[in-house]
C-alpha cells in the first residue's frame, strides 16, 4: 500500500511507510484482530480499533485506565464503558457502510509517528451511489480528556441529503461475543443533552458506583462553514444519537468532526462531570481539530525521540520492532501512579486489564531507560498497593508483603480460584495459591529501576518498604528441612507453569534468596549513609535484629537444585527424573512442532516447559553464573521450550546471544516482533501481547546492542548485530545524561551525549568519559 493512493487530506499528515501499518482489504472474520493492532491509547484511556459505522464483528471496547468492577464475576476487571466511536451515514435510509454496500476501494493505516488511524473507503449502495469517505482518529496525548473523529465524505455520483447520525453507546458489555460470559459493569446515571447542542451519558460502576461521564457533539463543515441542518437530540435507552442532516452536491466534498471528552470521578466530583466536559469540548471545538491533532502529534514526537529504534537494513522487522513500541509506550502514563499497564495494555479484555510480573520483568526496563517518570509511577503503583500485599499474606499465612498474582486497582488478589471451560464446567484454578515469584519480581523491579535511574529518595523510602516486606514473606515461605538443614519452597509454581506444583523450583528459590541478600546489603547502606531513612524504616516495618538474622541464615541455607556433578541447573526438584522428552521438528516459521509424546503423556509428566525459567533466571542473574553455566543450560533447556508464552521468544533472543547462538537469536526476535502483526498465536483479538511489546524491546537492546550494567553500575555496551543489519540507533536515559547509541555493521559502537551531565561507560572493552 502507499501514501500516494489518499487525498491530499491525509497523504500530506501521513508519514513515511517505515511508519505505517496497512490493513488493504475488508474481511470481516479479521475484524477482531485489526481491532487489536489499531488500537489507539493515551495512557489515560484505550479504545479499539472498531469501524464508525459499526460491523457485524466487533468488539468495540473503549477503557479508562484504573476503571475496574467485579460485580457477577469471578475479579475485578477493566470495564467497558460508553463508546463514542459511533458515526452513521445514510442516504434515503440507506446506511453507507462497508457491510451495507459494495467495497470499490478499501484501506486503513495505523500512522505511529502521529498516532492516528486513517482510512479510505469507497462505496456503492443498492441504487448504484458511489461515495468516497476518508476519516482520521486519534486519542490526544496533549489533553487525555479529548478524542476526535474527522471523516471527509464525497459522493462520486448524486447530489442530495446525507442524513448523520453520532452515538455515545452506552449498551456496551464485557465479553460482547461470549454469552455464557457476558456481563453489564455499568449503570447509567445520566442520558441527556450535552449543551445546546451535543450528547452526554454518564454511568457508574456497579461495585463502587465509581461514575465516568462522555460527551460529544457533530459539526459538519463545506467550504469553512457549519452546515448540519436540522439537529436534534435522541435519547434510546443507553444510546445517546446527535442527528443532523447535510446537502450535498456530485464530486463536492463535505467535511464532519466529531469532538468528544470523558471525564471519571477520579478527576473531577461526580457532580461536577457533565459541565467539566461540556466546558472541554467547548475548548476542543474553539482550539479546533487541526490545531488539537497538531499538539497531539507533537507529544508523539518527542515521545518518539526518546523511544525510537532505527534498523538499517531490516525495513520490515523495524517498522514491527516500532509497532510494539508504539504500543507500549502509548499505555504508559506518566502523570497517574496509580495506574499499571496491564498484560493487553488497553487493546483487549483478556485478563481484565490486571498487573503481572510483566510489568516489573517485561515492561519496566524499557521505561526506565526511556521514560523514567513513568517507570517511577509504576513503582509508586506497587507502593500505593503495599497494604494490600501486606493483607494479602496475612490471609494466606505469611508475613511481610506477598504481592498478588494479578492486580488491579485495589491491591486484592484477581486471579480467579474457579475457571469456567467453554461447555461450563469448572475447575480449580491454583496460580495465585502456588505462583508466587511475581513478588520477587516486583522487588527486582525496585533494584533494576534504582540501579538505571539512581533515584535514591525512592529507594531509600518507599523502595525500601516495599523490600523489606517481600523480604519478610519470602523469610515466612520458606521451609527449614532439619534433616537436610536447609531452607526449601515447597508446593511452587515457578514461570513455567505446565509444571504445577512442585517443590523447590529453583528459579523461585534463587529470586527469593537475592531479594534476602539485597535487602540486608541495602539496610546496612541506609543505616550508614541515611539515618534518618532507616529509622523511620525501622519505625514502619518494626524490623529487629532477630529477624535479620534469621534472613541471613534463610539466604545462606536456601537449596538450590542442580544435577550433581554437572553445571545443569535443576528447574525444580525431581525435574531431571521426568520423562526426557526434547524437540525435534519445526514448523515452516522456524517454531517448535508439539512432539508426539505429549499426545499421550502430559507436559507435567515431561521436561518440556511452556516458557523460559531457568533461561530466565539467567536473564535476570547472569552475573552470577559463569559462561559455561549460561552456555549448557540454555543448550538443555532451549531443546525443551515450546514458547506456549508470549513472554519466552524474546527472553530465548537475549540469551542466545549471550550464548553465541546467533542466528536462533535473530529468528527468535522475528517471531516476537510480529507475534501480533502476523496473529502467530491466534489470540491477536484478544488484544496486544503486553510483556512481549517490553521484551522485544529488550531483545535489540540487552542483546543485539549489548547494553548491561556491569556490577559497580557503569553502562557497558558492547554490540552483537545481525548479518541483516546495517546499522542500529536509539537513545536511554541514564543517571542523568541522555545517550545516543549507535552501531555499524561492523560491531562497533558510539555513544554520544545529547543532554545531561557526563557518565562514563565502557564502550567496546573500553572505559570512556562521554
Amino acid at each position: 500500500m502507499s501514501r500516494e493512493m489518499f487525498s491530499g487530506n491525509l497523504r500530506n499528515r501521513l508519514h513515511s511507510d517505515e511508519w505505517l501499518i496497512w490493513q488493504d482489504q475488508y474481511e470481516a472474520k479479521e475484524n477482531l484482530k485489526y481491532e487489536s493492532l489499531f488500537a489507539l491509547s493515551n495512557g489515560y484511556l484505550g479504545i479499539r480499533g472498531s469501524h464508525e459505522e459499526g460491523t457485524k464483528i466487533t468488539l468495540p471496547y473503549l477503557y479508562i485506565n484504573g476503571v475496574f468492577d467485579k460485580s457477577e464475576t469471578f475479579m475485578r476487571e477493566l470495564s467497558t464503558l460508553p463508546n463514542w466511536l459511533g458515526i452513521r451515514l445514510y442516504v434515503e435510509k440507506e446506511l453507507i457502510g462497508i457491510e451495507d454496500c459494495e467495497i470499490l476501494e478499501f484501506s486503513r493505516v495505523l500512522d505511529m509517528k502521529g498516532a492516528f488511524l486513517g482510512k479510505r473507503v469507497r462505496l456503492k449502495d443498492s441504487k448504484g451511489r458511489e461515495t468516497l469517505i476518508e476519516g482520521i482518529r486519534f486519542v490526544s496525548r496533549n489533553n487525555v480528556h479529548r478524542m476526535g473523529i474527522r471523516l471527509y465524505v464525497t459522493p462520486l455520483n448524486y447530489s442530495g441529503i446525507i442524513e448523520v447520525e453520532s452515538i455515545i453507546d452506552g449498551t456496551i458489555i464485557n465479553f460482547y461475543d461470549a454469552p455464557r460470559f457476558k456481563v453489564k459493569h455499568t449503570y447509567m446515571t445520566a442520558n441527556e443533552k450535552l449543551a445546546a447542542d451535543g450528547c452526554y451519558v454518564e454511568v457508574a460502576t456497579r461495585e463502587n458506583h465509581l461514575h465516568v461521564g462522555c460527551g460529544c457533539r457533530i459539526e459538519a463543515y463545506a467550504d469553512g462553514k457549519q452546515i448540519l441542518g436540522n439537529r436534534m437530540i435522541s435519547r434510546f435507552g443507553e444510546q445517546s444519537v446527535e442527528f443532523g442532516d447535510i446537502h450535498v452536491e456530485e464530486g463536492k466534498e463535505v467535511e464532519i468532526v466529531k469532538y468528544v471528552s470523558m471525564y471519571t470521578e477520579r478527576e473531577c466530583p461526580a457532580y461536577a462531570l457533565h459541565t467539566t466536559i461540556e466546558k472541554e469540548i467547548e475548548g476542543f471545538v474553539e482550539t479546533g481539530f487541526d490545531q488539537e491533532l497538531k499538539a497531539h502529534e507533537d507529544v508523539y514526537k518527542n515521545m518518539w525521540e526518546n523511544a525510537d529504534i532505527q534498523i538499517t537494513g531490516d525495513d520490515e522487522l523495524n517498522r514491527a520492532v516500532r509497532f510494539n513500541i508504539f504500543h507500549l509506550m502509548s499505555t504508559g502514563n506518566e502523570h497517574d501512579d496509580h495506574v499499571n499497564v496491564g498484560a493487553k495494555l488497553l487493546t483487549g479484555e483478556e485478563y481484565g486489564g490486571h498487573a503481572f510480573w510483566d510489568t516489573e520483568l517485561f515492561m519496566l526496563p524499557f521505561f526506565s531507560w526511556v521514560f523514567p517518570k513513568t517507570a517511577q509511577n509504576l513503582e509508586n503503583y506497587r507502593y500505593h498497593l503495599l497494604d494490600a500485599a501486606r493483607a494479602n499474606a496475612h490471609k494466606n499465612g505469611y508475613k511481610g508483603a506477598q504481592y498478588p498474582w494479578e492486580s488491579a486497582d485495589d491491591g486484592t488478589e484477581q486471579c480467579p480460584d474457579w475457571t469456567i471451560e467453554p461447555d461450563g464446567t469448572c475447575y480449580r484454578c491454583y496460580v495465585a495459591v502456588y505462583e508466587h515469584h511475581v513478588t520477587a519480581a516486583v522487588a527486582y523491579g525496585i533494584y533494576n529501576y534504582v540501579k538505571i535511574t539512581q533515584d535514591m529518595d525512592f529507594l531509600y523510602s518507599k523502595g525500601a518498604e516495599i523490600l523489606t516486606e517481600t523480604a519478610r514473606f519470602w523469610a515466612s515461605r520458606c521451609e527449614y528441612n532439619k534433616e537436610q538443614d536447609r531452607y526449601e519452597i515447597n508446593q511452587v509454581t515457578g514461570p513455567d507453569e505446565w509444571h504445577e506444583p512442585v517443590n523447590n523450583n529453583l528459579y523461585t528459590n534463587y529470586l527469593a534468596r537475592w531479594n534476602l541478600g539485597y535487602v540486608l546489603s541495602l539496610l546496612a547502606s541506609i543505616k550508614k549513609e541515611n539515618q534518618e531513612a532507616y529509622d523511620i524504616l525501622i519505625e514502619k516495618t518494626g524490623l529487629t535484629e532477630a529477624e535479620t538474622a534469621h534472613w541471613k541464615e534463610v539466604q545462606e541455607k536456601m537449596y538450590l537444585p542442580r544435577k550433581e556433578g554437572t553445571r545443569l541447573l535443576e528447574q525444580f526438584e525431581g525435574y531431571f527424573e521426568l520423562d526426557n522428552v526434547t524437540i525435534e521438528k519445526y514448523d515452516e516459521n522456524d517454531w517448535p512442532v508439539r512432539p508426539d509424546a505429549l499426545k499421550t503423556k502430559r507436559a507435567r509428566e515431561t521436561q518440556i516447559n511452556k516458557q523460559a525459567d531457568v533461561v530466565m533466571l539467567l536473564h535476570l542473574m547472569g552475573n552470577e553464573f559463569d559462561e559455561e553455566t549460561i552456555k549448557e543450560n540454555y543448550a538443555y533447556y532451549e531443546k525443551r521450550t515450546l514458547h506456549g508464552s508470549s513472554l519466552s521468544p524474546s527472553i530465548f533472543s537475549v540469551m542466545g546471544l549471550k550464548v553465541g547462538d546467533d542466528s536462533k537469536a535473530y529468528r527468535y526476535l522475528r517471531r516476537a516482533a510480529f507475534i501480533d502483526l502476523l496473529n502467530m498465536q491466534g489470540n491477536t483479538r484478544e488484544g496486544i501481547h503486553a510483556a512481549n511489546t517490553g521484551g522485544v524491546w529488550q531483545t535489540i537492546v540487552f542483546g543485539f546492542a549489548g547494553v548491561a550494567q556491569r556490577e559497580d553500575g557503569m553502562l557497558k555496551v558492547h554490540p552483537n548485530m545481525p548479518k541483516e543489519w546495517q546499522g542500529l540507533t536509539f537513545r536511554l536515559h541514564y543517571r542523568g545524561a541522555w545517550l545516543e547509541i549507535t552501531a555499524d555493521g561492523s560491531n562497533q559502537a558510539k555513544v554520544i551525549r545529547l543532554a545531561g551531565e557526563p557518565v562514563e561507560a565502557e564502550i567496546n572493552g573500553k572505559v570512556t568519559t562521554i
